[in-house]
């Protein structure tokens, strides 16, 4: 079944996030392909698994692909498949490669046209047509950005569309002034309203037939979700019938008046029939840590990101763009909270075990509701801003100084004793110390000084390596501290031939930090996003020669090379 396309995407980069923000296609399902070389054209279809389970009952969704200006098309290990899993496809912005369980093909495009289909989990409502009586009223009396609304009843012709509005005139509220011969205008809104100009009953008597198609010329859903009004959240709940109003708009629930209030503003949650969850409409927040039934997990995918978009379903929602390495490519996530900004430091779930991790927020940006960047049901929400620095080691920190040996050269230019095994530095702007997978482990330590005649002066220069260089089941080498380098400021690389690393202004410091290198391909080392070098494999060849330098001076210039010319 061919699903509704939201948007296309024509867009090299677009795309190629897109399909990160969408893991690459992995378990789906290539539904149709078609290649002509005559035309260079390729034109296919990837379609969800339709075994799996999904307690939504609604049919696969459907993307389709259509390129232009194909070349160097080549297809492998294929024959005689009956269907074609996808392992990964992959896009630089010019060559495709698809990775099938079985087999692959790739082709480059000059052109392409990628159809995203509406996804179901952000269609959790209808367009809505119909306000509730007491909340409308309220916003027409009030005459705040209503100026003309479009609306029939039921039972009109499907081409008749009625009109009322305020204006500026002396009576300001008119209806129907050029399509209801019993039109008029009325000093107030509740003579408007209980006029019986209509098959000689009133607007207020007939509201219950009335579908809203525009208001100041906006779709109903527009007009919810991005214009200002009267009153910010109304809730009301139906005593002749069973159903919640907010701001409006009909839901399938009810006000809990006997459980739980919200713990942020104290006011009674309320209920929701189709997600299973209790929200408060107040402050836009799910109460799904007090209420949530986890093993009921099809609720949580289904529901949308905020409770307000069942009332504003356009509504325009706060992204942002973060790096897990500098200077790599973004990541999109959904970023509600408004207190975090461009620069900040946040904590975030990635990868397919969600393990939290700090990176840096690079752009805010908004989209609305239903033009996301990202399907909402794959974008995941920033986490909170990262804790401070110094509460993130300080346990750690606090074991060392209290428990291990120091090397103390935070107070004099002293001679260190390279055979002693010490488990901290100290230096005159902060401590180091290395950790073996995670864990603090002895290290040997050398301080060497330059005179301050000397053309490259530096105040200090500290090589950390470890004590007992044999190790067992290496995963990671790095050196740590308590300086917070998500304050620096990154000067240049200090990276050469056998070393890797950088170096930073922090405050009125100039601090270079590298990992020596020694093997012919320079891949041990890595660095963290802030840039900051670890040993990420260990060669035991070499062992003896690797270590860490840290070296540091005044700040006078991005140009003075002493840092680099000390390392």
């Amino acid at each position: 079944m061919w699903t509704k396309r939201i948007r296309y995407i024509t867009n090299p980069e677009q795309l190629a996030d897109y399909l990160s923000s969408v893991e690459h296609f992995h378990d789906f399902l290539i539904g149709s392909f078609t290649y002509d070389s005559k035309s260079a054209s390729i034109r296919l279809t990837i379609e969800e698994d339709c075994l799996a389970e999904d307690f939504s009952n609604a049919p696969a969704l459907i993307w389709d692909l259509e390129c232009q200006g194909v070349t160097d098309f080549l297809m492998e290990g294929m024959e005689g498949l009956s269907r074609w899993w996808i392992y990964e496809i992959l896009y630089d912005g010019s060559n495709f490669q698809f990775q099938l369980v079985n087999g692959y093909f790739s082709f480059s495009a000059e052109g392409i046209s990628f159809g995203i289909p509406h996804n179901r989990s952000t269609e959790w409502h209808e367009t809505t047509t119909r306000l509730q009586y007491d909340y409308f009223f309220q916003e027409f009396e009030a005459g705040m950005n209503v100026d003309e609304i479009a609306f029939s009843f039921e039972t009109d012709e499907q081409d008749i569309l009625r009109y009322i509005g305020c204006s500026e005139n002396e009576n300001p509220y008119w209806a129907g002034l050029s399509d209801l011969p019993d039109g008029g205008r009325f000093k107030t809104a509740k003579e408007l309203f209980e006029a019986k100009i209509y098959d000689g009953q009133s607007l207020k008597e007939r509201w219950s037939e009335v579908n809203i198609y525009s208001i100041l010329s906006l779709p109903l859903d527009d007009w919810l979700s991005y214009v200002p009004h009267s009153v910010e959240t109304h809730v009301y709940e139906s005593e002749d019938d069973y159903g919640l109003y907010i701001n409006g708009v009909r839901l399938d629930g009810f006000i809990d008046e006997e459980g739980k209030a919200c713990p942020s503003c104290g006011k009674d949650t309320c209920y929701l029939d189709n997600y299973d969850e209790h929200f408060c409409p107040y402050c836009n927040i799910w109460m799904t840590e007090d209420w949530w039934d986890r093993e009921e997990v099809h609720y949580l995918e289904r529901r949308p990101l905020e409770p307000a978009l069942l009332w504003k379903p356009s509504k325009m929602l706060r992204f942002c763009h973060v790096q897990f390495t500098t200077g790599n490519k973004t990541y999109t996530y959904y970023c509600p909270n408004r207190n975090i900004n461009k620069g900040d430091w946040v904590e975030v779930a990635a990868g397919k075990r969600n393990v939290k991790k700090d990176v840096q927020v690079v752009d805010i940006f908004t989209a609305p509701a239903n033009k996301p960047p990202y399907p909402l049901n794959k974008i995941r929400t920033v986490l909170g801003k990262s804790r401070e620095w110094s509460e993130m080691i300080s346990e750690k920190l606090g074991n060392l100084l209290s428990n291990g040996l120091i090397c103390d050269l935070s107070k004099e230019k002293i001679s260190v004793d390279a055979s002693m095994a010490y488990d901290i530095l100290k230096t005159p702007f902060g401590n180091f110390w290395l950790e073996l997978n995670g864990h603090p482990i002895k290290m040997s330590i050398l301080a060497n000084y330059t005179n301050p005649e000397d053309k490259y002066y530096v105040d200090g220069y500290y090589r950390l390596k470890p004590y007992d260089p044999d190790f067992v089941a290496f995963q990671n080498l790095i050196i740590c501290t308590d300086i917070d380098f998500r304050k620096a400021r990154l000067i240049d690389s200090l990276g050469d031939e056998h070393q890797q690393g950088n170096h930073w202004q922090l405050d009125n410091l100039d601090i270079g930090i590298v990992a020596h290198l020694y093997s012919y391909f320079e891949d041990e080392v890595d660095e963290t996003i802030l840039g900051i070098p670890y040993y990420q494999e260990w060669d035991e060849e070499f062992k003896h020669l690797f270590g860490f330098s840290v070296v540091w001076k005044y700040y006078t210039s991005d140009e003075d090379i002493s840092v680099w010319y000390d390392m």
